[in-house]
Formats: structure tokens, sequence, C-alpha cells
């Protein structure tokens, strides 16, 4: 017998959003494999994905990476806006405005190399004590960032009086499709997606679809979308930070009288 060889080349892994919504058609009993999307219910199944990511945008569990991006200040502006209208200080084309700000710093150029100096994030309630909002400095010390809409404004205190770089960090997550032949990872992003994510997006698209189509959800897409879902948490969720004294360090809080052989396990009481 001769052996069967292998394919010369392989075609790169790539999804569109029309793959994720006939797949997810098929999952609801709608569609069969094979059978052509129609136009109407496809473009009513693309919107309703882009439900579901605009949801997923704005959670954590679904952010699965930070990125981080070096602006340079305009001198005396405040706020300076961020986003993608077209008019923001601060351009993310494609992607939206960042949901939120996780951290901050201002980058000064001192030997022998170039040194991230913290810029403090500040909530609303910092910004609205602050009594002397206008002051200006070539060291912006805080930073509270407003996520208006379609741009946010970020609130540098005192206000930068100089042109320098800001490394800014925001969430990463999945963003908003403009066409149906998109690739799965956004508009002139790639076709994959982190590891759970194309399930996770797939099924539970396939649960969203079935009230309007009037179909009840299977119990094996439930199960599968839940399950997805739990991957993509379980990749993201940070682990807490334990902490312990180290040995011969005083402990803070009221001391626990020893245990003594005479009083027994009950503070005052007979040996038990």
């Amino acid at each position: 017998m001769t052996p069967i060889a292998p394919p010369a080349s392989e075609t790169p892994l790539a999804y569109t959003v029309e793959d994720i919504v006939t797949d997810a058609l098929i999952e609801t009993g709608a569609l069969s494999p094979g059978e052509p999307l129609e136009a109407d219910v496809g473009q009513w199944a693309f919107r309703k994905l882009n439900y579901l990511v605009d949801i997923w945008s704005a959670k954590k569990p679904f952010v699965w990476s930070y990125v981080y991006n070096v602006y340079t200040l305009q001198a005396g502006l405040s706020p300076h806006t961020i986003g993608n209208s077209g008019v923001a200080t601060f351009d993310t084309s494609p992607n939206p405005r960042p949901t939120r700000l996780e951290s901050a710093a201002l980058l000064l150029n001192i030997s022998p190399g170039q040194v991230d100096q913290i810029i403090n994030v500040r909530d609303h309630d910092w910004w609205a004590v602050n009594q002397v909002k206008s002051i200006q400095t070539n060291v912006p010390t805080d930073v509270y960032y407003d996520p208006t809409y379609p741009d946010g404004s970020l609130y540098f205190w005192p206000v930068p009086n100089s042109a320098n770089q800001v490394r800014l960090q925001f969430w990463q997550a999945i963003s908003q499709f403009v066409e149906i032949t998109d690739p799965i990872g956004g508009p002139e992003g790639p076709g994959t997606l982190p590891q759970a994510y194309r399930a996770a997006m797939m099924l539970s698209l396939a649960e969203t679809l079935c009230p309007g189509l009037n179909k009840s959800v299977k119990a094996e897409t439930v199960k599968g979308a839940m399950e997805a879902r739990k991957a993509v948490f379980g990749n993201n969720d940070k682990s807490p930070r334990q902490r312990s004294h180290d040995s011969g360090m005083p402990k803070s809080g009221q001391a626990k009288p020893d245990f003594n052989w005479a009083t027994g396990g009950l503070p005052g009481g007979p040996p038990e």
C-alpha cells in the first residue's frame, strides 16, 4: 500500500465573524451544515454577536492582557482625550476608547536611560475635592480618567506644561466588528483569538440566538458555553497575593494567651 503523503502546505487557521455566526446557527438547529447562510439572518446574528462583544469588552474577566501605549502630552491641555473619534488627543483606532486606566507613568530621559516616573491613578472623588485643578508643572504626579464617550478624558495633575511622553496601561479586550467578513480578532486583526475565546463566543452567541429563533437552548450548548467561559475566566483571573510575617517580626492586633497545661485550651478554664 502506498503511504499517503502529508499536504505540501497547510492553510493558516483563520476564522471570520461569518464562521462564528454560521456555527452558532448550526448549534441552535436553525441551519444545517453546508446550508448557505441567508443574508438577513446572517446580519441579525452579526448584530447579536456585537451586542455580546459589547458586554464582554466592559468586563474584566474577559480581558486577556494589558496594553502599554506611549503618548505625547500637549502642554497646557486639560483634559487630554483618548479614543477613535478622529479628533482625540491620543488616537486608539481601530479600537474604541479604553474602559479603564490601569496605570500611568511619565517617561523621563535620565542618564543612563529612560525612567518610568509613576503617576498615581485617581478616582472621581479625588478629582472632585481637588481645589486647584489648573496649576501647571512639567512633572504631573496624578491622573484621573473619566471614561466619557466617544473619547475618554484624562485629567493630568498638575496640568503638564511640556511635551513629555507618558506610558498608559489599558485593558485589551475583544473589539466590536464592522463587517460580517471581519476576522474574529477584530477589524484588521488576526483570524484567531486566545485559547477558549472562539468556543466561548460561538456557544454564547448560540444561547442568545435561541429566543429570537423561537427555539429552546440545548442542555449541551449551555454546558459547553459555561465551560468555555469558565476557561476564559480561569485564564484571566489573577491569584490573590498572600503575605506572611517574616521570622521574628511582631504581629499586629490583640495577642492571644499562650496555651498553659494547667488551664488547658479554654482561657481560665480547666484542662480539656
